[in-house]
């Protein structure tokens, strides 16, 4: 039946529905309940945090980390892999989908319950790293260095020069992205933040709900494309386990009176795929760094 429903999607791995962990992490005053697919990747994983104060400064500082633009608490990371059918090499997968979920910071004038405020802080927060007058680590300021870098070919006309920079920046760059919008699931309404480069399958999702006035929750979904031609096979399979794990995610209000949730080990009888090549610990560790 396995190798029917394969031949029929075009791909093997993916997530499965019928086979789910569900974890529960405090987040202050907040309980976060995700119910997903358990990973098709076999790996050790860490002990797992369930309590989150975020509020409290010297915490979040010791815990955050960096990664291009963005500083977070990590919380918890999920990843599937698209094979083909039929292996040729070693290394041969379709993509990969993660399912990442963090805690951010917003800067004190940006509101992170007010979704508009937020939402525009996003993209603000993406033009200004990025664009920034002085480089710096973590790609700060990449654009501007490759504008600097273009300018000096003084014997093109503006138009070419504007045609080449706008080039050299959607390839090695960081190009503008869609503005944020709202979406509305289940009944919550989220901040969807997408980051997304011109002529490139790869993608990254972002849906983003404040906490309080100046921290919101990121569940951060990254469908990494490997082979170009094989990509469609798998895409319309990802979105929907994307729509699906996002209406599994749930928020509640949490009082220490209540009986503290235990996480699961994320152990199930499930045959794992074994044979994703070594760029999965390399995945893992930017998804989580």
């Amino acid at each position: 039946m396995g190798w029917l429903k394969a031949l029929w999607q075009g791909f093997l791995g993916g997530a499965d529905f019928n086979y789910q962990v569900t974890e529960r992490f405090i987040l202050e005053d907040k309980l976060l309940t995700i119910t997903l697919p358990a990973s098709n990747i076999a790996s050790v994983e860490p002990p797992k945090e369930i309590n989150y104060p975020y509020r409290n400064r010297h915490w979040f500082s010791e815990q955050q980390r960096t990664h291009t633009h963005e500083t977070y608490v990590h919380i918890y990371t999920e990843l599937w892999m698209y094979l083909p059918i039929i292996p040729i090499l070693p290394s041969c997968e379709y993509g990969m989908l993660s399912c990442v979920f963090r805690v951010k910071q917003t800067p004190d004038r940006v509101n992170a319950l007010d979704n508009q405020a937020l939402g525009d802080w996003l993209n603000r927060e993406y033009d200004e790293h990025y664009n920034h007058p002085i480089e710096g680590e973590n790609s700060q300021g990449r654009n501007t260095y490759l504008r600097k870098d273009m300018s000096k070919h003084t014997t093109l006309s503006d138009e070419v020069m504007a045609a080449q920079l706008e080039g050299s920046i959607n390839n090695w760059g960081y190009p503008p992205i869609p503005d944020s919008s709202p979406v509305n699931i289940k009944g919550v309404e989220w901040v969807f933040h997408q980051l997304v480069k011109p002529y490139e399958h790869s993608r990254t999702d972002m849906y983003c709900l404040g906490l309080d006035e100046n921290h919101f929750l990121v569940v951060r979904f990254n469908h990494r494309v490997d082979r170009s031609d094989k990509y469609k096979k798998w895409r319309k399979a990802a979105n929907k386990t994307q729509q699906r794990v996002m209406e599994q995610v749930s928020l509640t209000d949490y009082t220490p009176q209540a009986s503290t949730p235990q996480l699961t080990d994320g152990t199930l009888d499930k045959p794992f795929i074994t044979t994703a090549s070594a760029k999965v610990d390399t995945v893992v560790e930017q998804e989580t760094a």
